[in-house]
């Protein structure tokens, strides 16, 4: 792969991973809004689905972007290899790291949303 398409698809990996953490961030102020200032006992499934919905999206659409970064990064081509930034991608376990990490977050906000729900 050339270094032209590699930064092309680089910058569309992360175009696609912030429209999804900027619709992640919407959404989820717009229920914890909803939550803290429109609650009623006869919604309460509904918001509940509504926080699984919503830290699912959160996690899996983060997790397809750093799976998309690991499998570019594994496609680098050789004169970018050696630089610093080359150097410091070439371990995959950093991204593992920032999956882990979302996951728990993202599980964690859905769970005090459900927890307050049902106060």
């Amino acid at each position: 792969m050339n270094e032209s398409t590699y930064l092309e698809l680089g910058r569309q990996i992360s175009d696609r991973l912030r429209s999804s953490q900027l619709a992640y961030f919407i959404t989820f102020s717009a229920l914890t809004a909803t939550i803290v200032f429109g609650r009623g006992d006869d919604v309460n499934l509904l918001l509940t689905i509504a926080a699984i919905g919503i830290a699912v999206f959160g996690i899996l659409s983060f997790d397809a972007s750093q799976q998309s970064f690991i499998m570019l990064n594994k496609s680098m081509p050789q004169s970018m290899e050696g630089t610093p930034i080359g150097e410091a991608t070439k371990n995959p376990a950093q991204f593992q790291f920032y999956r882990a990490t979302n996951a728990i977050f993202t599980a964690a906000l859905a769970v005090i949303q459900i927890i307050t729900i049902y106060r």
